[in-house]
């Protein structure tokens, strides 16, 4: 029997140990070393199957030799669902806005603080937990802002579902990519996503699906949002002109 999984941009080895806790690989017939690899469009995989010839081979998870060599049995693949647990699909604009209303403060000032956009900074967040203070990805990624605990603690933040500081982690780290990658915006966020490794190797946005579509869709916001602050600032300075004017 085989496994054969996908997994997200932000897979790392405690996804597999969680994997094995769940007992998806549990069964002796189905134990193996853990492995990840890239295929040729950029899908990254999970596979306790033989790696040979595959690109970007990492192994991740490595299983008791007994588990190994017990025999075979009927073969099966195995697919993890797609979609986002914290995804705004399903959520009215209204719906939105209430849960946005409660962090614009503290974007705000973590947004001037390191300066990045605010619009961005909200984009980000739409995009990774749709406002969800206790958001959590299988990957590991937790909070408002979704971070690894890595990149939690290289942030110096000790709560990461207390959104304060969430916030203030996810922005000082998005404040790092966009001086990283001389303030573009689209190559920092998919250094956001897939991490700034992946940028760099590909000279580029990376060819993982996730990451192109994540760009795409932060983007796509950001741009919303300053339209929206453009016309309300337009708005703000016809009227101001019109009450001078009387």
């Amino acid at each position: 029997m085989y496994i054969l999984l996908l997994f997200s941009k932000r897979f790392h080895t405690a996804f597999a140990a969680t994997i094995l806790a769940w007992g998806v690989l549990a069964s002796p017939a189905i134990m193996a070393d853990i492995y990840t690899y890239t295929d040729k469009d950029g899908t990254r995989w999970l596979t306790n199957l033989s790696v040979k010839g595959k690109k970007n081979v990492q192994l991740v998870a490595r299983t008791p030799r007994r588990a190994k060599a017990a025999p075979s049995a009927t073969r099966k693949k195995v697919k993890i669902p797609q979609g986002r647990v914290n995804s705004c699909l399903r959520l009215s604009h209204q719906q939105i806005e209430k849960r946005t209303t409660p962090y614009l403060q503290t974007i705000r000032t973590y947004a001037s603080h390191y300066g990045v956009e605010e619009n961005l900074v909200r984009a980000v967040i739409r995009q990774e937990s749709c406002f969800n203070r206790h958001a959590q990805s299988h990957a590991g990624a937790s909070g408002l802002m979704q971070l690894m605990p890595g990149t939690a603690d290289m942030m110096g933040v000790d709560n990461i579902f207390d959104p304060r500081e969430n916030i203030r982690g996810g922005v000082k780290y998005l404040s790092q990519m966009l001086a990283k990658f001389g303030g573009d915006k689209r190559l920092a966020l998919a250094g956001y996503n897939a991490g700034p490794g992946a940028v760099i190797k590909y000279n580029g946005i990376p060819p993982y699906r996730e990451t192109r579509d994540y760009v795409v869709k932060v983007i796509a916001e950001y741009k919303r949002l300053e339209k929206a602050r453009r016309q309300a600032n337009h708005y703000i300075r016809r009227s101001g002109n019109t009450f001078t004017q009387q």
